[in-house]
């Protein structure tokens, strides 16, 4: 059997043959999509399998991710998670068949140039009319070009379109007449165990009946191979391994269990053939000793075996493993006892899909009981609420008093009344919950204390409930638990710093349908402090983490990332997301979807100025009770200044009781901001507290932030100016709105800040350094004679390459030979010319809006007035590196190709400078080689060949001496068939590197094995 043994192929202790005429074809699994192996039990399927591995590894064409399948693989999320696993990727499954297949051909697109081959082991186990089987059909046809399946199975192969790859020669399929040992086969083996061939000549080729009888001895020829083999065991032995063929193999922990604490595996199973062993430590018999000891057991003694393991693996919380042995046992109190543990928490330890597979495995009276409708339920509960929670009704009513499912029944039924936002229902079912605690439920305590938190009125009430013994004691807490616990914290208690926590504690071994939910906690304990740069860094962990079906749960993710992204500037990005997340967010069935989606829309409409439509927004929903009270902030901290400031009618019941915590920085600024507005009053924001100004720009839509920066401003504080510094051009509509008010210290500071703060100027400019220096405004080639003078072109790239220099740094550089005062007085006449270069309709007056100065800092704005090229390259391959790691290279390649076109000749050319120079050009060189092979691998594995091609080329004419430039070259050649230009370029490549005096990479050399192997075959083109 697979357990223990899912991602690693087994370990054999006696030595193997190498076969390798059945090698040859499986060694070439990286020039086709499919590769079978289709045969009954004893082939060596598996065996082979891990030989071609193990060859592969001493000298790689490609990397091979193994995948032993089990029964559960039949379920969807099993098998892709199972892949993605595999492969090394942790992100989320879909829920769609097809869906699931391109996330995990995306995955093995973006090991480019490399090779990817996933192995399956076992694949019979996934049923063809399965969701698991729609999709390995998927696959199949989704597969990129460096990506390949390859698969053992038991015949029939159905799940997977064999004949018609095999038409089209993009399948090799090995079957049992492949399998069978031929004669020089035999006799190597028989070599390897040192009998005759002549014993081994009626096996048949039979690679597994070989093993048995040179393991057998002499005796073996008279056909009583099981017997021989048997009778040299003593009856204890026998009946050990009969116990290890019942529940599919051991460890040391289970076979202690079975066998007692004195044995060793090691020795127990030393010399027997057709025993295999995990890196771990997990032992496993081939099926076919069940046909050998198999009848040393009574069914009972099976039974007990299965149920004793199961429970072992139950424990382990390897509750797929548990389940397969304690169904096979009949072991239905077990089972039940499992399905209350999976589902006790809630939210189930495993995804719906395998929940209904398991179902599906039970007995009708099992079905039906108690612990077959919480099954049910909670495969119901994501998106019919009302079924699941009649079912746990049903259940609960016939649980037996006292008993775990019951519990968990509640527990269930307290979540489905949370997630409706039904307090008098949570009420109901936390008094059901106590009583039922009351007989002696170990686990009780923690979830009751946390269940009434959710519920308390005021922060005492759930200080002290987070008190409980049940939570303080040291015990493990569930995933959900730690949620729970985070979420009281953040949203109830408003402490993100205990908060943050607890959910970085909780994020690493979080269950997988958890880990954007500890993201998000963390997330906003970071914004409610003000820490934005920390925040945007899990940015592409949480977009990484939304998909639809956990939206329809958990809608306020998406209310996270959308705020996230628009206190960054993002603007476009929340749009999109949005846009995207709008279906799903209708149709979740929690009651918080409506506000969830509301405070979403809100908060970005408000970052557009439509303030009339924000507030129409947050009316529309304001008619559902959670929006009216504090329990909104449960869904959002953005909540709280949104309501605010836009929903006058809610001002006082928020002012009655204010929430705790760190929302009373963001309350203060919400009061602040309506003072303002509301009677022109700036003496609230200047008496904001320091918390509260740190954090505005991390809580509030930016327009918001401006008014308080005005409002700071006018009573004579820095932190006002340097805020609206911060926001950029996005402040001047808010300044224009304020200068045109009523006379007042707010208006006459906004006027002049538009004086002093410059403006964006009418017409934008775009400059190309990735060349020739070149200025446009408005698309239009500007010839200023200021462009001509070498001291103007030098300062401008000066200024480009060092963020915010010193004068003193600039004429150091500029004009080393000159002495400070002179080099002080050329700068300010060079200054002049840019000045007048970049802005030549400014006025005398007007402060310069490109090139800024404080104090003795200098600072060139690069933003939507200037667009430069290089900043552009670099934008561009920060995304697709962005891209990359969240595994989608679909979505990076556009963006490699758009720095890739930015590149001209050189980075300014025509610029002179000294080192600071010369190593800029060499960074941007680098990424330009690196960008422009990264694309054509991702382009040659899609099978773009020609175009991967050219990139190599064009790598090469930056970089002559770049051999994953050279490499992608080959490939491409070698792809076209094009051997005879695939040798000339493989020997250029190895002249550049000896000019270098480096050995060759091991992909080159792989290349050079790969052209010899090809310019062997018959009518290859001559060397």
């Amino acid at each position: 059997m697979s357990r223990a043994l899912r991602y690693a192929p087994p370990l054999t202790g006696r030595g193997l043959i190498l076969r390798p005429r059945l090698l040859a074809p499986l060694h070439t699994r990286f020039e086709r999509p499919l590769t079978a192996v289709v045969a009954a039990a004893g082939f060596g399927k598996t065996t082979l399998l891990a030989q071609a591995v193990r060859e592969n590894a001493l000298s790689p064409l490609g990397r091979d991710a193994w995948l032993t399948c089990q029964r559960d693989d039949a379920a969807l999320s099993f098998l892709a998670s199972g892949a993605l696993a595999a492969l090394g990727v942790s992100a989320p499954a879909p829920d769609d068949p097809r869906a699931a297949a391109v996330t995990v051909a995306e995955a093995m697109w973006g090991t480019a140039p490399r090779h990817v081959a996933l192995v399956l082991d076992d694949a019979h186990l996934v049923d063809p009319g399965s969701p698991g089987g729609a999709f390995l059909a998927a696959l199949v046809e989704e597969l990129p070009r460096n990506g390949h399946l390859v698969v053992a199975s038991r015949p029939p192969l159905a799940a997977l379109p064999t004949a018609r790859l095999q038409a089209n020669g993009n399948a090799v399929v090995l079957g049992e007449a492949d399998l069978q040992f031929g004669d020089e086969e035999v006799a190597a083996f028989a070599g390897t165990r040192q009998v005759s061939p002549e014993l081994l000549r009626e096996v048949g080729g039979w690679p597994a009946l070989a093993e048995l009888t040179a393991t057998a001895g002499p005796a073996a020829v008279t056909g009583y191979v099981w017997e021989e083999l048997l009778g040299r065991l003593p009856a204890d032995r026998l009946r050990a391994l009969a116990l290890l063929v019942a529940v599919g193999g051991a460890d040391d922990e289970i076979a202690a269990t079975l066998l007692g604490e004195h044995v060793r595996l090691g020795d127990l199973l030393d010399g027997l053939p057709l025993v295999v062993r995990g890196r771990s430590g997990w032992w496993s018999l081939h099926s076919l000793w069940g046909a050998i000891v198999g009848d040393r057991l009574t069914p009972a003694e099976v039974a007990s075996a299965r149920r004793s393991a199961g429970r072992v693996l139950a424990r382990r919380r390897r509750y797929h493993d548990a389940m397969d042995l304690l169904t096979d046992a009949g072991a239905w109190d077990d089972v039940r006892a499992v399905v209350v543990e999976v589902c006790e928490v809630g939210t189930p330890l495993v995804p719906p899909d395998v929940l209904e597979a398991w179902r599906g495995r039970l007995p009708a009276e099992v079905q039906d009981s108690p612990e077959g409708l919480l099954l049910a339920a909670m495969v119901a509960e994501p998106t019919n609420p009302d079924a699941a929670e009649q079912l746990l009704e049903r259940a609960f009513a016939a649980a037996p008093h006292a008993a775990e499912v019951g519990f968990a029944c509640l527990n269930a039924l307290v979540e489905v009344a949370f997630r409706r936002s039904d307090r008098r229902q949570m009420k109901l079912f936390i008094e059901r919950l106590t009583e039922l605690a009351a007989h002696g439920h170990e686990r009780a305590e923690g979830w009751i204390a946390l269940f009434r938190a959710l519920l308390a009125r005021s922060a005492a009430e759930v200080r002290a409930e987070l008190a409980a013994p049940g939570l303080v004691s040291g015990a493990p807490l569930s995933p959900v638990q730690e949620w729970l616990r985070a979420h009281l914290l953040l949203l109830k208690l408003g402490e993100p710093e205990a908060a943050e926590a607890v959910a970085r504690r909780a994020m690493g071994s979080a269950v997988p349908n958890l880990a954007v939910l500890f993201c998000c906690q963390v997330v906003e304990s970071l914004r409610l402090r003000g820490r934005l740069d920390e925040a945007s860094r899990l940015l592409p962990d949480l977009l990484g983490g939304i998909h639809p079906a956990k939206v329809l749960t958990s809608p306020e993710v998406v209310t996270c990332a959308v705020v996230l992204l628009e206190v960054l500037g993002r603007d476009d990005e929340a749009e999109g997301l949005l846009e995207r997340s709008r279906p799903s967010v209708a149709a979740s069935s929690v009651a918080w979807g409506p506000v969830a989606g509301a405070l979403a829309e809100a908060f970005c409409q408000v970052g557009r100025g439509e303030e009339d439509r924000a507030a129409a927004t947050l009316r529309a929903v304001l008619h559902l009770g959670l929006a009216r009270t504090q329990a909104v902030l449960q869904v959002s901290p953005a909540a709280l200044p949104l309501l605010y400031v836009l929903l006058p009618e809610v001002r006082q019941t928020w002012d009655a009781d204010p929430p705790a915590g760190s929302f009373t920085a963001v309350s203060a600024l919400a009061g602040a901001l309506v003072a303002l507005r509301d009677r022109g009053s700036v003496a609230e924001a200047g008496d904001l507290p320091p918390e509260a100004r740190r954090i505005a720009r991390a809580v509030l839509p930016a327009p918001w932030t401006a008014e308080l920066a005005l409002g700071l401003v006018a009573t004579g504080r820095d932190e006002g100016r340097a805020l609206l510094e911060d926001l950029g051009p996005r402040v001047r509509p808010t300044l224009r709105a304020r200068a045109g008010g009523l006379p007042g210290p707010v208006a006459a500071a906004a006027r002049r800040l538009l004086r002093e703060l410059p403006a964006a100027p009418a017409a934008r400019l775009q400059l190309r350094v990735l060349g020739p220096m070149e200025l446009r405004r408005d698309g239009e080639v500007v010839a200023a004679p200021e462009l001509r003078r070498e001291r103007v072109r030098q300062l401008l790239a000066y200024l480009l390459v060092h963020d915010r220099p010193t004068r003193s740094a600039v004429t150091a550089e500029l004009w080393p030979d000159l002495d400070e005062p002179a080099a002080g007085r050329n700068l300010r006449v060079t200054l002049a010319y840019l000045h007048s270069l970049l802005e030549p309709d400014r006025g005398e007056l007007d402060p310069p809006y490109f090139v800024r100065s404080a104090g003795p800092v200098l600072h060139l704005v690069v933003d939507g007035a200037l667009e430069v090229d290089v900043r552009t390259f670099d934008r561009c391959l920060d995304e697709a590196a962005r891209l990359e790691r969240q595994g989608v290279p679909s979505a990076a390649l556009p963006a490699y190709l758009r720095a890739v076109d930015l590149w001209c000749t050189d980075h300014l050319p025509d610029v002179p400078g000294g080192e600071w120079l010369e190593w800029e050009r060499e960074r941007v060189r680098g990424r330009c080689v690196a960008a422009a092979v990264r694309a054509g691998e991702l382009l040659l594995a899609r099978g773009d060949r020609r175009a991967a091609r050219g990139l190599g080329e064009r790598a090469l004419r930056v970089d002559r001496w770049s051999e994953r430039a050279y490499q992608l070259v080959v490939a491409a050649l070698l792809d076209a068939g094009d051997l005879v230009a695939a040798r000339q370029w493989s020997r250029r490549c190895l002249r550049a590197l000896a000019e270098l005096g480096v050995p060759p990479q091991p992909r080159t050399v792989a290349l050079e094995k790969r052209l010899a192997e090809l310019g062997a075959r018959p009518g290859a083109p001559p060397r």
